[in-house]
């Protein structure tokens, strides 16, 4: 509960807003430190797409990354391609995971001092781009509409305050890719008010990778730049 200007009082409830299991496969491999120990010549990246694929797939990067270093190929696809006695490890990878491996002959993974873990990340998104966010309305209908919403919409309803507002952190997974690259990179305010559930006056977005937060209200969409004071 905040207690504003001339003492009305506000009920404050945060949620994130991430994909299935991204939350967990960010704080997993930060745990990591993004990175794991590099069992071949070249440097290797890996791209996590579930926190799921994790325990195999720590056991079985560097076997990968081995077969293809002696095969000549970059990407554990290849080898899946040319053989018929594909090893299980890169079968399971290409066939049956969500992550991606990418081999760089270019960069070797110990150069005199130097020494290249295996980089370890979310895997990453793409597409078009809709910097006037005048697709963020129905987006934001979805998110709504999605569990565990209901549950913190129901807990502010049960708020006895004068205002209600909804502060959501958006994770990069948050929402479609052209919604969210609009917001953290975008700089338009959205065409439209949004759509407010009935227990919500004021809705906060603080996209992940952005520098601004937006406030809804009926009236509209207004930005500020905390991060930048």
């Amino acid at each position: 509960m905040l207690v504003l200007p001339g003492g009305r009082h506000a009920a404050f409830e945060v949620t994130a807003v991430a994909a299935a299991g991204a939350l967990q496969t960010d704080a997993l491999l930060r745990r990591d430190d993004f990175s794991w120990p590099s069992s071949g010549r070249w440097w290797w990246t890996v791209q996590v797409g579930s926190p799921r694929d994790l325990p195999r797939l720590r056991e079985s990067y560097g076997h990968i990354a081995l077969l293809c270093e002696s095969h000549g190929a970059t990407r554990p696809q290849q080898l899946w391609s040319r053989r018929a006695d594909v090893d299980p490890d890169v079968a399971w990878l290409v066939d049956e995971s969500t992550s991606e491996m990418w081999g760089h002959p270019e960069v070797p993974a110990t150069d005199g001092d130097t020494v290249r873990d295996t980089m370890v990340v979310p895997a990453g998104r793409g597409g078009g781009v809709d910097h006037s966010l005048s697709g963020l309305k129905q987006a934001l209908i979805e998110v709504f509409a999605e569990p565990p919403m209901p549950r913190h919409l129901e807990k502010l309803a049960r708020a006895e305050a004068d205002e209600r507002h909804l502060f959501v952190p958006l994770h990069r997974s948050g929402l479609p890719f052209s919604g969210a690259d609009g917001l953290w990179t975008g700089t338009a305010l959205p065409p439209e008010p949004p759509p407010l559930p009935a227990e919500v006056m004021h809705l906060w977005l603080a996209p992940q990778l952005g520098s601004r937060v937006l406030m809804g209200t009926p009236r509209g969409w207004e930005q500020h730049q905390p991060y930048d004071r």
